[in-house]
């Protein structure tokens, strides 16, 4: 690369001395043609002299005129043609230099290109068992790319390589490219469907991305993995994991229970799963916790109640104003019964089940805001214990005035 560089700034030298030197002959050229036209009018000025003081005849006069004039422009023809033919030799240089410098890039860069490419495919089972065997992240950054260079080149050769492109994605991921690890990945299960490391690998990959998409993907591909091997132990892990997520806390109490059923207790691993399924436990059980609302409405506001209103069910704490569940339905008619758990939440962490006690409030507002303004109906608060299938009667009863 360096000889490159030095043979096209010599190139572009080249270039620069040949600019200056058509340039500075252009440069005389136009001076002389300066001083032609200066030599012309000089030469007028004095045959008018001679004409008005030294009496010469007008056919003298004429004649030396017409001889003055052919020799101005034949003098001016003589420059200007020179002229006409300078652009050339200045803009053949110019046009040398950049047909050979991209004739070198293209030389130097192609065959730089092929050496490196042909040294990563020559070095591939070495740098293979140099990165497989120790962490990837610790790497060097110029190997991983070299690697990846020499497996692309055996892909190109050999396409339907199903674990190379399977290894290909792993490093993609390491490289942080994740179009090329999700577009590997699938060519290597196209052509290895029921491959159970490319299943399970993949999987983890979509999970990564976070998007309900590659969640219900990584979904039904561990589904096949199990269906492969149920005792997979990276394969009932994520399971469990993707159903958590999802709040399906019954399937992810049975993965992660056939998961510790295989794992050593004690080991570091078996203490996080056993506390993830406590967790998960626990969470089904905070999921039964329900609250079943019935509201009423007093004759006496009957008549206030505004057209097209909208009723807000809610509960609060007795140390906190923020709602841990909300229903919001439009008013079609009274009593209405509704059934509040978790899933009625706010907030993730501030939810039915985290509550001691339950305060249960009722409003029908005129402008679907749950603040209370004048004109809005509201229900005395009625306050209980919090436990599973808890119920409670609130009474619309009051109008908000000004």
């Amino acid at each position: 690369m360096t000889s490159l560089i030095i043979v096209m700034l010599l190139m572009l030298l080249v270039a620069v001395v040949f600019i200056l030197l058509a340039t500075g002959k252009q440069r005389r050229i136009l001076k002389r043609q300066d001083e032609n036209k200066r030599w012309y009018e000089q030469r007028f000025t004095e045959l008018e002299e001679e004409r008005s003081l030294h009496g010469l005849s007008d056919e003298e006069y004429e004649y030396s005129k017409q001889e003055l004039d052919k020799t101005f422009v034949n003098d001016s023809k003589d420059i200007e043609e020179t002229i006409e033919w300078r652009p050339a030799p200045v803009v053949l240089p110019a046009v040398i230099v950049v047909i050979i410098s991209v004739a070198l890039y293209w030389s130097f860069g192609s065959w730089q290109l092929q050496e490196q490419a042909a040294d990563a495919r020559e070095r591939l089972p070495e740098l293979g068992k140099k990165l497989l065997s120790e962490q990837t992240q610790a790497a060097d950054p110029e190997e991983l790319n070299l690697f990846a260079l020499g497996l692309r080149q055996k892909l190109m050769s050999d396409p339907n390589d199903a674990i190379a492109w399977w290894i290909y994605a792993g490093l993609m991921v390491d490289i942080g490219a994740p179009e090329e690890a999700d577009e590997a990945f699938q060519k290597s299960l196209d052509l290895e469907p029921e491959r159970l490391n490319t299943l399970v690998s993949y999987s983890r990959f979509l999970l990564m991305s976070g998007s309900a998409q590659n969640k219900a993907k990584a979904a039904n591909l561990l589904a096949r993995a199990l269906k492969l091997n149920p005792a997979n132990i990276e394969a009932l892990s994520l399971l469990g994991f993707v159903a958590y997520e999802q709040q399906d806390w019954e399937q992810a109490i049975q993965a992660w229970t056939l998961l510790q059923q295989q794992l050593s207790p004690g080991s570091e691993r078996y203490v996080a799963v056993q506390n993830a399924l406590a967790d998960a436990k626990q969470q089904q059980a905070n999921a039964g916790v329900t609250l079943t609302v019935t509201v009423n409405i007093d004759n006496a506001v009957q008549e206030f109640l505004p057209e097209g209103a909208t009723l807000f069910v809610y509960v609060t704490g007795n140390d906190a104003p923020m709602p841990a569940a909300v229903v919001r339905e439009p008013v079609e008619g009274f009593p209405v019964t509704y059934t509040l758990s978790n899933a009625n939440a706010m907030l993730p962490d501030h939810k039915l089940s985290d509550l001691d006690e339950w305060t249960v409030r009722a409003r029908v507002s005129q402008d679907e805001n749950i603040e209370a303004e004048p004109g809005d109906l509201e229900a005395p608060t009625v306050t209980i214990k919090a436990k599973a299938n808890q119920t409670a009667s609130v009474t619309l009863s009051t109008r908000i005035q000004e």
